[in-house]
């Protein structure tokens, strides 16, 4: 098993070529491993698989086929047209997906294990906890070429088509810097393309490192080793010259002076090569790694200055007598400086350290100041919402005829907020009346159910209105399994929600619907699910059994607040 495993990620939206590019690589190189998501769904999707029983849990047997499997179709309908179904999804198959495709890559003998992520935005997290990515290749497409790809698929519809493109984004994080490689035409231009993959990975020995990676995480890393390094070269400088001889500082001076004046390499090369002979057992070269005996330098010709054949040294040193002198003063002065020069870094290497620890106290600030401002903001979102928007009235009707007819008061409540606002004498333009807006239709058919007379149902007094609306949506509960259903005949009418769920373009089950063609009852249920949302918050599972005013409403709306934060944060 491999202790030096490379982690590259391949990702891309939907039919931009990722499994063809995953193909390519096992044909370069067999000792790749390389993983595809997709690969691992069908795997955990097979009946009796771990994913089969969450899912068939949480969404029931209508994405199951006649076989009893989980059917691709099914399921695509059922989370591409609800963002909730699909974040459900998500976070019920992603980390069970990623764990299992990095066990299979720890615990294999690859040096170089790729990973085929189609969502990698919404595993980027997730995967970072588990791996150390080395790399992000990043597969794209025009959306021309997706989608006539995505139709040749088998039971792809253009509707589907059209919501996956819509759906899906292209991979963006600040943290890496990813290679983008544009796949428009066949399978032969992809395969070319691979190459400037592996020319500028880091999987190529010539590169110590890839394209990509991490180069804002590493960032200050790597400028601490840099600082750290500076010190090691200044520390070695120092030592050396301590080292170094008052006449050696003089000759090097020379040397600087000689290599300045622009000989004619014909005319002086025998007087370079005589210099050069001296001076190279003299002169410390910076690419010299061997040590020098400085003890035995005294002893050389090449110090014996009355020996050495440069003749002219003399007069040289006549004219820059002075500024050896000082220059050699200064290098003594800068000795005694240099001694404390470790001390000094070290300061700076506190510095360093302490702005780290200001920064990771300044991010700890930040999030708590940001978790305060969320809190405030839901609790007085919720206390307004309470105080103004949705309040509680009709308590006494509403809890008699909910108990009777075994509706959820919280949804008459939300039914009344939306239909009339509770308003007793509220008239729509078709004749519907009342807090529950009641049609006259409706309320005879309701009439005969109750074996009672028509004619004595008042719609304008609250308490017939609110306990004729109420059996009506006992009446559609027991017609409707799904309470989206049941509110949508409610706005849109019995038959109109019957047809819709005959047809394929908006149910996939016959039981619920992905998508309603009416405008108007598909705002309705919106409406109806917030309102409700917002008096789950404001009274949970308790339903108030009287209404409250002033500050005992003020009150008993923070104590549902805080309770319903504290449930969900």
């Amino acid at each position: 098993m491999s202790q030096n495993k490379k982690y590259i990620v391949i990702t891309g939206q939907a039919a931009s070529g990722k499994s063809s590019l995953a193909n390519f690589i096992k044909e370069k190189n067999e000792n790749y491993l390389v993983l595809d998501a997709d690969d691992q769904i069908k795997e955990l999707y097979k009946r009796g698989a771990e994913l089969y029983k969450i899912l068939v849990k949480e969404f029931g047997d209508s994405i199951l086929n006649e076989k009893g499997n989980i059917s691709k179709g099914k399921l695509r309908r059922t989370i591409y047209f609800s963002d909730e179904n699909r974040e459900k999804l998500n976070s019920l198959t992603h980390p069970v997906i990623l764990k299992n495709m990095v066990n299979i890559a720890k615990n294999s003998d690859a040096d170089v294990v790729f990973l085929q992520i189609p969502l990698l935005n919404e595993s980027i997290d997730r995967l970072e906890k588990l791996i150390d990515i080395d790399e992000v290749w990043n597969i794209t497409a025009s959306d021309e070429v997706r989608f006539k790809r995505l139709m040749e698929r088998k039971g792809m519809t253009e509707e589907i088509a059209h919501r996956i493109m819509e759906i899906q984004s292209e991979f963006e994080n600040e943290n890496y810097d990813i290679l983008t490689v544009e796949n428009n035409g066949n399978f032969e231009d992809l395969k070319n393309k691979l190459d400037l993959f592996f020319k500028n990975s880091c999987i190529n020995e010539q590169k110590k490192s890839g394209f990509f990676g991490r180069l804002k995480k590493n960032k200050k890393e790597s400028e601490t080793d840099k600082i750290e390094e500076n010190l090691d070269d200044k520390n070695d400088d120092t030592g050396a010259f301590r080292k170094i001889s008052e006449e050696e500082v003089v000759l090097e001076k020379i040397e600087d002076i000689d290599s300045k004046k622009e000989i004619s390499e014909e005319q002086n090369l025998d007087n370079s090569k005589i210099i050069d002979e001296q001076r190279q057992p003299i002169f410390f070269q910076e690419q010299n790694t061997e040590n020098i005996d400085l003890e035995n330098l005294d002893n050389q010709d090449s110090l014996d200055m009355k020996k050495t054949k440069l003749t002219d040294l003399s007069s040289v040193r006549d004219d820059i007598k002075e500024d050896d002198t000082n220059s050699v003063k200064s290098e003594i002065a800068n000795s005694n400086e240099e001694f404390f020069e470790e001390s000094v870094e070290e300061e700076k290497k506190d510095e360093v350290k302490k702005k780290k620890k200001m920064k990771v106290w300044k991010k700890v600030l930040i999030t708590i100041v940001t978790i305060v401002i969320i809190c405030k903001a839901l609790f007085l979102g919720a206390v307004y919402y309470g105080g103004q928007n949705y309040p509680v009235n009709y308590i006494e009707e509403i809890q008699k005829y909910s108990n009777e007819y075994g509706v959820d008061p919280k949804v008459v409540l939300a039914i009344m907020r939306v239909e009339s606002n509770f308003k007793s004498d509220a008239v729509s333009k078709v004749n519907a009346k009342g807090l529950m807006q009641v049609l006259p239709d409706t309320a005879k058919h309701v009439a005969k159910l109750l074996n009672v007379d028509a004619n004595s149902l008042d719609l304008n007094d609250p308490e017939t209105n609110v306990k004729v609306g109420t059996y009506y949506l006992k009446y559609l509960m027991q017609n409707f399994s799904n309470m989206d259903t049941v509110y949508a005949a409610y706005n849109g009418g019995i038959g109109n929600v019957k047809t819709w769920l005959k047809d394929s373009k908006y149910s996939s089950d016959g039981v619920s619907l992905y998508t309603i063609p009416s405008a108007e009852t598909k705002n309705y249920v919106n409406k109806v699910n917030k309102a409700l949302k917002a008096y789950e918050i404001l009274y949970g599972n308790e339903f108030p059994t009287k209404k409250l005013k002033g500050f005992a409403k003020f009150k008993e709306n923070v104590k549902n607040t805080v309770r319903y934060i504290l449930n969900n944060f």
